[in-house]
Formats: C-alpha cells, sequence, structure tokens
C-alpha cells in the first residue's frame, strides 16, 4: 500500500464557504518532506487559484524535493445550466490542466454538489452527461477518475453510488471510498465489499468525540478491522489526519473509500491480495510517527 498525503489536512479554513488558504502549499513542502511525506493527494483549492506560472513554481518546487503529486482532488458541480454551466466547465478544466502539469496519475472528484435523494431526473441527466464527458478528457490525459463517497453527493449512498457506476464506463473510472457510515465499521466494511473492484483508492481518517483522531484512536471506524480490506496492490489510499478546525466540519456522512489503482496525494495505494493485517498495521505505526513529526515542526516554527 502507497500511502499518500492529503493536503487538505493542512488548511485551517478548509471547511470554510471561502476556502480561503493560510499558506499557498509550496510553503508547505518542506515540513511535508521532512516529515517523510513524498507522494501527496494535491487538495483542487491549493490549485485552484493559481496562475499557469504558479502551477509551474509548484511543479518545479516538488521536483526538487523528488515529491509527487500523485493526485488532485476537485470538487464540481455537474447539474448547472447555462451560464452557471459553462463557468463551472472552465473552473474544471482548469484544474484538470493543472493536474497534467503536475503529472498527476489520479483526478479524484466529488459526484456533483447535490445528494442523491435530492436530485430530479434532469439533474441526474446532466450529472452523467458531465462525468462522462471528465472521465474522456481523464482518459485522453492517461489519469485515473475517481469519484469519492460523500454526503451532498450523488454517492451518498450505496444505492446512489451503484445507480451512478452503472452509467459511467468500467476502464478509468472508479471509486475513492471514505467508510461515510459513523461508528459502524460493519457497514463500512460492507460497503466496501459490495463494490468490489470499481474501489480505486480510499480516504483514511478518524474522530474521537467529534475531534480528530489517529486512525487507531479514532471511534468513527475500527481500521484494524477495515484496513487489511484495502491491503490489494493496485489501490491507494489517502490519508487526511487533521487537528479540529475553528469551526467543525458540516455534519453528514463523512466519506472514506478504498482504491485499486494510481496513489492520489495523502493516499495509500493497496491490494486486496497481498498486504494483510501486518501490512496495515505496519502502515498505521508509520503514519503515526510521521504525522507526530510534522505537528512537531508546525509548533517549533509557531504555526497551528
Amino acid at each position: 500500500m502507497q500511502l499518500l498525503l492529503n493536503t487538505i489536512m493542512l488548511e485551517p479554513n478548509r471547511w470554510t464557504a471561502e476556502h480561503a488558504l493560510t499558506w499557498p502549499l509550496v510553503d508547505l513542502l518542506d515540513p511535508m518532506a521532512a516529515a517523510g511525506f513524498r507522494d501527496l493527494e494535491v487538495w483542487g483549492y491549493h490549485l485552484d487559484r493559481l496562475s499557469e506560472a504558479g502551477v509551474e513554481q509548484l511543479a518545479a518546487a516538488l521536483e526538487a524535493r523528488a515529491m509527487r503529486a500523485v493526485g488532485v482532488g476537485a470538487y464540481p458541480a455537474f447539474h448547472l445550466e447555462g451560464a452557471q454551466d459553462e463557468e463551472e466547465r472552465r473552473s474544471l478544466e482548469k484544474l484538470l490542466a493543472a493536474a497534467v502539469h503536475l503529472g498527476a496519475s489520479v483526478f479524484k472528484i466529488f459526484p456533483g454538489r447535490v445528494a442523491s435523494a435530492d436530485a430530479g431526473d434532469a439533474a441526474w441527466r446532466r450529472s452523467v452527461e458531465g462525468m462522462r464527458r471528465l472521465a474522456g478528457r481523464t482518459a485522453e490525459a492517461g489519469m485515473l477518475l475517481t469519484l469519492e463517497t460523500h454526503g451532498g453527493t450523488l454517492c451518498d449512498t450505496l444505492d446512489g453510488t451503484r445507480r451512478l457506476m452503472k452509467q459511467l464506463p468500467e476502464d478509468g473510472v472508479g471509486i475513492c471510498f471514505q467508510p461515510y457510515v459513523e461508528h459502524d465499521t460493519a457497514a463500512a466494511m460492507a460497503a466496501f465489499d459490495a463494490l468490489g473492484s470499481r474501489v480505486r483508492h480510499v480516504h483514511l481518517q478518524n474522530r474521537k468525540d467529534g475531534a480528530a483522531a489517529l486512525l487507531e484512536e479514532g471511534d468513527w471506524t475500527d481500521y484494524r478491522r477495515f484496513c487489511p480490506m484495502c491491503a490489494a496492490p493496485a489501490s491507494t489510499a489517502s490519508c487526511a489526519w487533521s487537528s479540529p478546525p475553528a469551526s467543525p466540519p458540516p455534519r453528514g456522512r463523512p466519506s472514506t473509500w478504498p482504491a485499486s489503482s494510481p496513489t492520489p496525494p495523502g493516499t495509500a495505494p493497496s491490494s486486496r491480495n497481498s498486504g494483510g493485517p501486518e501490512a496495515s498495521t505496519m502502515a498505521r505505526s508509520a503514519s503515526a510517527r510521521r504525522r507526530q513529526t510534522l505537528i512537531a515542526y508546525f509548533r517549533r516554527n509557531g504555526l497551528p
């Protein structure tokens, strides 16, 4: 399993409406490298305001440190119409171009910004058409497209996820699985198993008493039981540990799901056929050490 660091964890404003960055991503590369992270899943809001020159600067800084942007995460809305839809397409195309420039092999998205239960036939149709277009673009760029299971999207339930995946190509399109059922590891494992080979990417995070916690210490998901399911050679796992934000994230189903393909930042590829509990335990221990190193660096430098 390849472990990636999801850069969303480094931004205190990640759950605000504006997503105003406290620091540019290029300024955070050294502490990430010092903590032992070389492969990243880059949060889309770390890229979407960069100029072409800014993307080139980031690419050069990553290369100079032997770091890789394995994946990029985006949050597009596909149900819009008219001028709003045109603007959304331009923004998504800009982010996709940045991902290509950085050499990403995974493009992870929210599958729309409408909950499956609230999406009417027209919204479903437009969303499917938009994701098919995007799948064509990512395929041309040689990237895997993964859809994150998350509240407020078309993949907010197992039924919604299955319905959507049936309408998208199997080649080049997979699931980014994030266990989104709180305090029910058995349900998370059953959903993971039900999606089978479509799961190509996993987001790992945990909480305890409402606050962010190490994977092995949280009570949302028992990763000692869950992680062995993800230990397959072709999957990617992204970790998004973080200190509690100033305002808690919106309630709703969290998303975290396993992968079996290229590895996005903050992610760890895994194989269902190799690794096993020992490999998962080692990955958790290494992750905990890296996280403590990163926290220590930030405290030494007066960062929150």
